[in-house]
């Protein structure tokens, strides 16, 4: 690979201005002594022969009244002789002229047309909202910074559009699946309610039969009230900032142990914990960890049949909690939609799970630079939160 200068645009400017000024020198001085040699030749053959000797002295002498009275009276080579002897105050000027004029038009193709057409041909892309390019121009000088920094604002504008088009892309999941689970049980209760009004005025309706239509009524709108709870959690962890604390490994460890067997209850609950000796205390927000570990606990106890296996480990500034079940695992299309909002397995007939929890626990992970990943492992399902968590060692 190339190596990068490192240059500034003044000495690049300085670079292309000394050779200005020195052919700018050596021309003028070729102007001058030019003029001269052609100005001395053209009085000998054509004005020194003709016997105007003194004309020459007269025309260079004379103030401007005896001057213009000479050359009003002299013939047309006196004219061409004073021509000559001034063509140096006129040449000079326009040769330096054309000399920086050159340099300028050199200094700007080489350092200046390149950066300036990079910057507004991205410029003109960003008004036009197409933000997945990079602007790349190798020279490390002050346009070469304005062109990364440029970049800089064009990368922030792309993640921040990404995430917003996420977020808007997760809003219209989640209501597309709110909306699709809230029809179920309100075209049950509108079918009751149908039964209700055709059949109670007419007498057709036993006591027994009314009191358990009505149970089951209120039973859908009892999990229309779960929904909205759950609907206003989600909405809630938008607004969602972590507070990031320092606690000990020990203090997680015991949290971490005493959720688990109070979630697992009578099934089996093992825990191992890999973190190195040096670590003492780490550094997130406990309180977002902790929820996290009981969604993702919760939902292995409801799929297992024997054991949960948990664990805790930190790997390059990464907290990470792997909950292991020994069930049938996850079917493949579990594996691709587990996290999103209001998924249920065709096989799980428990009709109180709303299929959020794995999807909280990944909003929840992001909020704090992490994630979350679904997978089988040896035996079951398999699921590992992960949180960007800072590392404090015992020996400071």
């Amino acid at each position: 690979m190339d190596k990068i200068k490192k240059s500034s645009l003044k000495w690049a400017f300085v670079k292309y201005i000394s050779p200005c000024i020195v052919v700018s020198v050596i021309g003028i001085l070729i102007i001058g002594h030019g003029t001269n040699y052609i100005q001395d030749w053209y009085y000998t053959k054509h004005v020194y022969s003709m016997g105007g000797h003194f004309e020459r002295y007269n025309i260079i002498e004379f103030d401007n009244y005896r001057f213009t009275f000479q050359l009003l009276n002299c013939g047309k080579e006196t004219i061409i002789f004073w021509i000559i002897s001034n063509a140096q105050f006129l040449l000079m000027p326009l040769w330096v002229l054309l000399c920086v004029g050159m340099t300028g038009m050199i200094f700007y193709n080489t350092e200046l047309r390149e950066p300036i057409n990079r910057l507004l041909s991205a410029s003109k892309k960003i008004s036009e909202n197409q933000l997945d390019f990079k602007i790349e121009y190798r020279k490390q000088n002050e346009l070469g910074t304005l062109c990364s920094a440029f970049d800089e604002m064009r990368l922030a504008l792309y993640n921040n559009n990404l995430e917003m088009w996420q977020s808007i892309e997760e809003r219209k999941r989640l209501n597309s699946a709110f909306s699709h689970d809230l029809r179920i049980p309100l075209t049950v209760l509108h079918g009751y309610a149908d039964f209700l009004q055709k059949y109670v005025p007419e007498g057709k309706v036993s006591q027994e039969k009314l009191i358990s239509v009505l149970s089951m009524m209120s039973g859908q709108i009892t999990r229309l009230e779960h929904y909205t709870v759950k609907m206003n959690a989600v909405q809630k962890l938008e607004d969602i900032i972590p507070k990031i604390k320092n606690f000990t490994v020990d203090e997680l460890k015991q949290n971490i142990m005493q959720t688990g067997k109070l979630l697992c209850k009578d099934k089996e609950f093992e825990l191992t914990i890999s973190v190195a000796d040096d670590v003492n205390t780490l550094e997130t927000d406990p309180e977002i960890v902790m929820q996290v570990y009981e969604n993702i606990v919760s939902n292995a106890v409801r799929y297992a049949y024997n054991k949960v296996t948990v664990l805790v480990s930190l790997k390059n500034g990464l907290l990470s909690l792997s909950v292991c079940d020994d069930g049938n695992g996850f079917s493949d299309e579990a594996l691709e939609k587990a996290d999103y909002p209001f998924f249920r397995d065709e096989k799980n007939e428990d009709k109180t799970h709303f299929g959020l929890g794995l999807y909280i626990c990944r909003l929840l992970c992001g909020k704090c630079g992490g994630s979350l990943s679904i997978s089988n492992g040896i035996k079951g399902g398999k699921v590992t939160a992960e949180f960007s968590c800072g590392k404090i060692s015992d020996n400071r």
